[in-house]
């Protein structure tokens, strides 16, 4: 056994996996940023896209004074989804309503997901 079978175990060395330079990503422009909404105040952890254009955005209870915490992008503003009352959590039935999303995302069937962790301001679990 030699220090190169030691090195490899009793695989055999991989081949050559250089791309070539034609197949690497480039910084060629794709086109102009477009900006669809600006947020002052609770930054939102999670943005996610429909397959019609629709934005979503989840801003969690964490600290910072949040009225909703999962919104539409409407006109270049956070609208609560899928309405105020959702985003209002009811001390009487804490299950009826959203408590603290830390994430959003739409999936490839054009499903809205969204993850509720029911902790707010990272304590336990309400």
């Amino acid at each position: 056994m030699t220090n190169d079978d030691f090195a490899y175990g009793s695989v055999s060395k991989p081949e050559n996996t250089t791309t070539p330079a034609k197949d690497l990503p480039s910084d060629e422009p794709m086109g102009a940023l477009e900006p669809v909404a600006y947020f002052n105040g609770a930054m939102p952890t999670g943005v996610t896209v429909s397959q019609g254009g629709r934005i979503f955005v989840n801003f969690p209870k964490w600290g910072d004074e949040v009225s909703f915490t999962v919104a539409e992008i409407r006109d270049g503003k956070p609208v609560a989804y899928p309405d105020e009352g959702m985003n209002q959590t009811n001390p009487q039935d804490r299950a009826a309503a959203l408590m603290s999303v830390q994430s959003v995302v739409v999936d490839p069937a054009d499903r809205l997901w969204i993850l509720d962790t029911g902790s707010p301001l990272l304590s336990f679990v309400i």
